[in-house]
């Protein structure tokens, strides 16, 4: 991830480039959310209900929400792993 966020040839430098060169100082004027996480594969979730995918949803595989997996209680007692909805981006 570091490697692609310092690089020259991808678009995320060059654009942090710009943005900075933009705003200059006036940070009170414009805000940025950032968050790093690092997580093992098939150990993060998105819920996704009336809205298009966003976040870890667009990198993820979405997966529809079932009667059995509907509640966070329900996907966690039933451990469902990397290649289903509770390991990937959920949707409903």
């Amino acid at each position: 991830m570091e490697s692609y966020a310092r690089s020259r040839d991808s678009v995320h430098l060059p654009a942090w480039k710009a943005f900075n060169a933009s705003v200059g100082k006036s940070r009170g004027d414009v805000g940025i959310w950032h968050e790093t996480y690092q997580v093992r594969a098939g150990e993060y979730e998105g819920i996704y209900s009336g809205m298009p995918p966003f976040g870890l949803g667009l990198a993820g595989e979405l997966s529809p929400a079932s009667e059995r997996t509907a509640a966070a209680r329900d996907r966690l007692r039933y451990g469902r792993g990397a290649n289903s909805a509770a390991g990937n981006a959920s949707a409903r």
